[in-house]
């Protein structure tokens, strides 16, 4: 089974735009590690978000199998949200939730506290 997340990146109207990913969804080794380290530009956030639902997230977007262009698989497309509450709320059935603040990766473990990803990265290295 895998480790469920949602990824996301907010809108210049507030809303946040956001996708599911299946595997690996884990701040540390996985989906938050690979946002924080290879997600920074916006334009290569927003490729990816917009490519919809995806199985798993690669440093390169070529390297990630998305649903949608991989599998032909349909009604897998980002969806808009209005807000943060929202979004988590969507997604309930996902153990993690990221979202892109136009400035930095924020993470939530289910409970709609987001905290920064870079931070948590720091404190499980130590």
């Amino acid at each position: 089974m895998g480790t469920r997340s949602a990824i996301g990146y907010k809108l210049p109207n507030g809303k946040i735009r956001a996708k599911y990913c299946h595997w690996n969804g884990y701040v540390d080794g996985g989906v938050g590690q690979t946002l924080q380290e290879s997600y920074q530009a916006a334009f290569k956030i927003g490729r990816m978000v917009e490519l919809g639902d995806m199985s798993t997230l690669a440093a390169e977007i070529d390297d990630c199998v998305f649903y949608g262009r991989d599998k032909g698989e349909t009604n897998v497309d980002a969806q808009d949200y209005d807000d943060i509450i929202v979004f988590a709320s969507i997604f309930e059935g996902c153990e993690y939730f990221y979202v892109w603040n136009g400035n930095e990766w924020l993470v939530s473990e289910g409970n709609l506290v987001f905290n920064r990803v870079e931070d948590l990265l720091e404190v499980l290295a130590a």
